[in-house]
């Protein structure tokens, strides 16, 4: 396989056993609680999934009632029936019953019960990680979980609906190019935090110590300043080898990886809502970056395209805003 094709092999499970099927469905959704009507007529089931491990488009037809609980762990999972009759939440005081055709987030955090007639359910799983790092960039604050309320404005559905149609082809396409599957991940991610908007939790687990979490709300307080390890470890109050140990640890990279990784992601914030004078360059340059090709060619391993494509999104989207104001 190609180095630029994503390593991930696609998911396609069918049968008529429904033992078979809760088993399946237990392994999908880290579940030891799930129950398929054994009374049910013609049964069948089929789970298709094809992604990575930062964004998988899935596709879950089951010809019989089930219901049990699903626990989402660390993912986020955005899904949309085609028929009524699937109900979230049961055992709260506010259940959530799923309209047909119509996006939602699960619950996030945490697991929950459900009851579903027989229907089709398409689900879009994005890793926490990635999708935290996605609202980072919006609002500039340090990544922390989320948590996911209400229903999207008509006008937010329709942008989201848009974005999942016009990145269906690439994240359903196994062999599609590492690059462009980027740059589907990232749309839809960003289509579903413009639309949902996302409520920050502080959740002092995450980050994996109070000194990694420290680091990483310092730097992104200060990413637009010139930063070196020696400043993020006077800021955090440890020794620029034990704050390196602790971040590979918890982090699973170096503090000038996430420095950059944050700043990445502010110059593509900026770049997708760009002021009328606005280029490439002012942007990078203002968010730390000083060498214009080591610059692009992070910006497009970490997004899979060029920032001037981002920056010609951006203008395109400001022009379509004015026009139609």
């Amino acid at each position: 396989m190609p180095a630029d094709i994503t390593p991930h092999a696609p998911i396609d499970r069918r049968g008529i056993d429904i033992d078979d099927a809760v088993a399946l469905y237990e392994a999908i959704y880290t579940s030891d609680n799930i129950h398929i009507d054994r009374a049910a007529p013609d049964f069948e089931y089929r789970y298709r999934a094809v992604g990575d491990q930062d964004v998988a488009l899935a596709t879950s037809a089951v010809r019989a009632r089930r219901w049990g609980t699903i626990d989402p762990g660390t993912e986020y999972i955005l899904a949309w029936a085609t028929g009524p009759g699937i109900t979230l939440d049961t055992a709260s005081s506010d259940p959530i019953q799923m309209r047909a055709g119509v996006p939602m987030m699960y619950p996030t955090g945490r697991a929950f019960e459900f009851e579903a007639l027989p229907t089709t359910q398409h689900l879009l799983r994005f890793g926490g990680e990635f999708l935290e790092g996605v609202e980072s960039a919006r609002t500039g604050d340090a990544p922390t979980r989320l948590q996911f309320t209400g229903s999207p404005e008509p006008e937010a559905l329709a942008i989201l609906r848009g974005a999942i149609s016009e990145s269906a082809g690439a994240l359903l396409d196994p062999l599609t190019p590492l690059p462009v599957r980027r740059r589907a991940n990232l749309r839809v991610a960003e289509a579903v935090i413009e639309a949902f908007r996302p409520i920050p939790v502080v959740d002092q687990r995450r980050g994996g110590s109070q000194t990694t979490r420290r680091a990483q709300e310092w730097m992104v307080a200060h990413a637009s300043e010139p930063i070196t390890i020696s400043d993020v470890a006077a800021a955090t109050g440890t020794g620029a080898r034990t704050l390196q140990a602790a971040f590979q640890r918890h982090v699973g990279m170096s503090p000038m990886e996430f420095l950059r990784t944050v700043r990445l992601h502010r110059v593509r914030a900026e770049l997708l809502r760009p002021e009328r004078s606005w280029n490439v360059s002012d942007r990078a340059i203002a968010w730390g970056f000083t060498h214009m090709g080591r610059f692009s060619a992070y910006y497009a391993s970490q997004f899979g395209e060029l920032p001037s494509a981002t920056l010609a999104q951006g203008r395109a989207i400001r022009s379509a805003s004015l026009a139609s104001a």
